[in-house]
């Protein structure tokens, strides 16, 4: 008997908290090579672009995700970033679940990017920049806000009616006042952590004018030729990543600053690394941290299980009979 989970029973079983703690393991895991992954499959389309990722560990299942990353969808009143995933039984390929995979991406990357937050902020900071106003970005300041106690916290878009409506949205998602930022120099001034959460194919953030200590995410360009923060942030920060084989692959922002012979792959660190205790996260308060994202299969494969096994415990979702 199979379980389908929609968007409704995703969010009810697996609140950001527990989001950021169910993923933390899997970073290890992709440091350790633990379990088999597929190279995302990129196809790209007239209006967006579709991929297909897959990752299996035994324990764990089998997992496959289809995503289409859809950027005229805005105009739609439909999220940029749609999907599927299925969970088969690594034993016996029986299908477990198929869930939405819309959801699940949205927060496993946000939840991914609070467990970066986590170990590599100052545990002093106070003052938080989203840039992006898209399908993922109220996951984002979520987790934001789940690792870090903002005093202030500011948003960056590039479309301000579309910014300003978002901004008032979030105040009553997080309880708090949120600042509409319009200027890029401006917003970034005095802030303790960005996280940057855009399809931009140009920097939306200028890396000369970030502050000594803050903390960086990129969460939004997941392709060679996307560089949504400059190659002068590379250049002048230390570097963490999920695992170095994929961002040369695919981390344009990392790509793009790597041939103009500002990077180069042995200065990075996977925070599988940190967390391992194997090499050191943050040095010092007025070092500038990097956290680049383009996403793994196993990050979809830890969450779909443990999103499996909560269903299974609260007796979730659709059952469904094939």
């Amino acid at each position: 008997m199979m379980r389908l989970l929609d968007a409704k029973t995703i969010h009810e079983l697996m609140p950001m908290r527990a989001a950021i703690d169910v993923l933390r393991p899997a970073f290890e895991m992709i440091s350790q090579r633990q379990g088999v992954v597929t190279e995302r499959q990129v196809m790209p389309l007239e209006g967006g672009t579709g991929l297909v990722m897959g990752a299996a560990r035994e324990g764990v299942g089998i997992a496959c995700k289809l995503v289409a990353v859809m950027p005229g969808n805005t105009k739609l009143s439909l999220p940029g970033t749609v999907g599927l995933v299925a969970l088969l039984d690594d034993q016996t390929g029986v299908p477990l679940t198929v869930m939405d995979g819309t959801v699940l991406t949205a927060l496993r990357t946000a939840a991914l990017n609070g467990c970066a937050i986590e170990v590599l902020a100052r545990e002093s900071a106070s003052t938080g920049l989203l840039v992006g106003c898209g399908a993922q970005a109220t996951a984002q300041a979520l987790a934001m806000m789940a690792v870090r106690a903002f005093r202030e916290f500011r948003v960056l878009g590039r479309d301000p009616e579309r910014a300003s409506r978002f901004a008032k949205s979030l105040e009553h998602t997080l309880g708090m006042r949120v600042k509409l930022e319009t200027d890029p120099d401006e917003a970034v001034r005095g802030v303790d952590v960005i996280t940057a959460v855009t399809n931009s194919a140009s920097p939306v953030v200028s890396g000369a004018l970030v502050p000594p200590g803050c903390h960086v995410s990129g969460m939004g360009s997941f392709r060679p030729e996307m560089q949504e923060l400059d190659r002068g942030l590379v250049a002048g920060s230390a570097v963490f990543v999920e695992s170095r084989e994929v961002a040369q692959l695919e981390a344009g922002d990392l790509i793009i600053a790597q041939q103009s012979g500002m990077t180069r792959p042995e200065q990075w660190t996977e925070l599988g690394e940190v967390f391992s205790g194997d090499r050191p996260g943050r040095r010092d308060e007025g070092q500038i941290t990097f956290f680049k994202s383009v996403g793994h299969p196993v990050f979809d494969l830890v969450m779909a299980r443990a999103l499996y096994n909560a269903a299974e415990h609260e007796n979730a979702g659709l059952k469904w009979q094939a």
